[in-house]
C-alpha cells in the first residue's frame, strides 16, 4: 500500500491482514489506476501474484476492470456482472476512496468470483441443448421400427435371422402373415414391421377373437348415421379408415367369422371400403399384417376359412418359434424382464439364482414370452414383500417350482471335474454312466426302451453297459 494513505507500518499491517482474510477479492488503485493493494483472495481468483501487479496499471491485467470507470466518473457501482479478463467472471462492486478532507485518492473493488457458476451454467445450457437434440432424435427413433426391433432380443442364430428377415421386408408393400403360438410376440413383430416401413399412417391392432360376431363388420368397416339401432348419430369410422396410410394388424385371424371373410377379401382386392348403411366407396391405402396360432390350412379343409382370403393374407409368411425351441434365450429374457420390472417398481434389482434359471430351462413355457414375463413379475413382488434380495423357489407358481431339473444339471458339478486328472473326457464318461444307470433303473432294465429314450442303437447301449461295468440286473 502506498504512503499516501498515511498509515504507519503497524496499522497498514493490520489493515492488510484483515483484507487478506476476506473471502472476496479486494483491489485498491490510486488515481492513476495503479494497483496499491491486491489481497490473497484476488491472487487465488485471478491467478495473478501480488508482487506482479502492485504498482502496475490495473488495465494491463484486467482490460475490462470496473475500477477505471470509478476513477473516471467518481461514482460507485454495485453488483455488476463483469468479465475482467477472458474466462474469468465476477460480480463486482467498486467505490471511490476519499481522504479525510473529502478528496478522492483512489478506488476499491470487491469481486466475488462466479467463474465456476458461469461455467456450470454454460454446461447446463449445453446439456439442455443436447437433451433437446436427443429428444428430437429419440422421437425419430421412437417412431421407427428400430425402437421395437431393439426390444426383440435373442442369442439364437435362427431367431436373429427371423428378426433380420422382418426388417428387410418391412419396407415392401407385401401383406404378412405371422404364425406362432400365443405369447411369442407376434404383435411386437407387427409393430416393428409397421414403424420400420416408414408408413405415415397409424398402426391399428384388432383382435379377431375378442370382438362379438354381430359387431365385427361395423368395427372393421364403420357405419353411417342411423345404420342400425344403437348406432351413433354421427356415424363411425371403421378400423380400415383409422389405419389409412398405415397398417391394420389382424390378430388371431383364424377366428374371423366366416361370413365376414368375403367382405374382407373384397377390400383387399379392390382397395375400397364401404361403411354399413352407405353406398359410398372409400379408397384406402392400408397394409395388412395378420397373425394366428392356428393352422389355417386345416381350417380351410374344415371349411372354416376361405382359401382365396388365405392366399391374399399369406403373401409372405413369418414363423415365430416358441420359447422352448430357443431355450438359450430364457436366461437372457428372464434377466431383462427382472431388470425392467424392478426399475419400473423402483426397487433394487432382485437376483435370479442359477437354481431358478435351471428350473426355467426345464419348464415348457406353453405361454411363451408372455408367461415368462408374468412369472418374473409375480416372483419379484413376492421376493420384495418377503424382504429377500433374490428369487427363491417358493416364490414360483406351484406348477413351475415342482419341475425337476434334468439329469445333466443334477450330475454336473464343476468342482468335481478337478478330481479327474484327464479332465473333461473322463468327467463326461462319468456323467454318461450315471445317466445310463439311472435310465435302466427307471425303465426296469428294459434295454430296448432305454435305447429308445437315450436315442442310441441297442448295440451301442450294450457296449457302454459293458464298458462302464454297469450292473444290468
Amino acid at each position: 500500500m502506498c504512503a499516501d494513505y498515511n498509515f504507519n507500518k503497524h496499522d497498514r499491517g493490520i489493515f492488510e491482514y484483515i483484507l487478506d482474510n476476506i473471502p472476496d477479492s479486494i483491489t485498491l488503485v490510486d488515481m492513476s489506476g495503479k494497483v496499491v493493494f491486491f489481497n490473497s483472495t484476488a491472487e487465488e481468483y485471478f491467478g495473478v501474484l501480488r508482487n506482479e501487479i502492485i504498482d502496475k496499471d490495473i488495465r494491463e491485467f484486467f482490460p475490462n476492470a470496473i475500477l477505471p470507470r470509478v476513477l473516471e466518473h467518481k461514482t460507485s457501482y454495485h453488483n455488476i456482472y463483469n468479465s475482467p479478463r477472458e474466462n474469468s467472471y465476477v460480480v463486482s462492486s467498486a467505490v471511490p476512496l476519499n481522504d479525510k478532507h473529502g478528496y478522492m485518492i483512489g478506488a476499491l473493488a470487491r469481486d466475488r468470483d462466479i467463474t465456476e457458476i458461469v461455467k456450470l451454467s454454460e454446461l447446463l445450457n449445453k446439456t439442455q441443448t443436447n437433451l433437446l437434440q436427443l429428444e428430437k432424435e429419440y422421437s425419430k427413433i421412437a417412431s421407427s421400427g428400430e425402437a421395437y426391433f431393439s426390444k426383440i432380443i435373442s442369442n439364437n442364430a435362427s431367431f436373429i435371422q427371423i428378426i433380420n428377415l422382418c426388417k428387410n421386408i418391412s419396407k415392401s408393400p407385401l401383406n404378412i402373415l405371422l404364425k406362432g403360438e400365443s405369447g411369442t410376440g407376434k404383435e411386437m413383430f407387427a409393430k416393428a414391421i409397421h414403424y420400420e416401413s416408414g408408413r405415415k399412417g397409424k398402426f391399428i391392432p384388432i383382435n379377431c377373437s375378442a370382438i362379438p360376431r354381430e359387431l365385427f363388420e361395423s368395427e372393421l368397416f364403420g357405419y353411417e348415421a342411423g345404420a342400425f339401432t344403437g348406432a351413433k348419430t354421427e356415424g363411425k369410422k371403421g378400423k380400415f379408415e383409422d389405419a389409412e396410410g398405415g397398417t391394420l394388424f389382424l390378430d388371431e385371424i383364424g377366428d374371423m367369422p366366416l361370413e365376414l371373410q368375403p367382405k374382407l377379401l373384397r377390400v383387399l382386392e379392390e382397395g375400397v371400403v364401404t361403411r354399413i348403411g352407405s353406398n359410398k366407396q372409400r379408397k384406402i391405402d392400408v397394409r395388412i399384417i395378420s397373425a394366428t396360432n392356428k393352422d389355417i390350412r386345416t381350417l380351410i379343409v374344415e371349411e372354416k376359412f376361405r382359401k382365396d382370403l388365405y392366399y391374399r393374407l399369406d403373401v409372405f409368411q413369418v414363423n415365430i418359434p416358441p420359447l422352448r425351441e430357443r431355450k438359450g434365450d430364457i436366461v437372457l429374457l428372464a434377466n431383462k424382464f427382472i431388470q425392467e420390472f424392478c426399475m419400473e417398481q423402483g426397487i433394487s434389482i432382485i437376483e435370479l439364482p442359477n437354481e431358478i434359471l435351471n428350473v426355467f430351462q426345464e419348464y415348457n413355457w406353453e405361454g411363451n414370452i408372455r408367461e415368462l414375463r408374468n412369472v418374473i413379475q409375480r416372483s419379484v413382488i413376492y421376493a420384495n414383500q418377503s424382504g429377500k434380495d433374490k428369487i427363491e423357489k417358493e416364490f414360483l407358481p406351484s406348477y413351475i417350482k415342482n419341475i425337476q431339473v434334468d439329469e445333466i444339471n443334477k450330475v454336473i458339478n464343476v468342482n468335481e471335474i478337478k478330481q479327474y486328472e484327464t479332465g473333461l473326457d473322463e468327467y463326461l464318461e462319468k456323467i454318461e454312466k450315471r445317466i445310463i444307470q439311472k435310465t435302466l433303473e427307471e425303465l426296469k432294465f428294459n434295454k430296448s426302451e432305454v435305447a429308445k429314450r437315450l436315442k442310441i442303437p441297442r448295440a451301442t447301449l450294450y457296449y457302454k453297459i459293458e464298458k462302464y461295468g454297469i450292473q444290468s440286473e
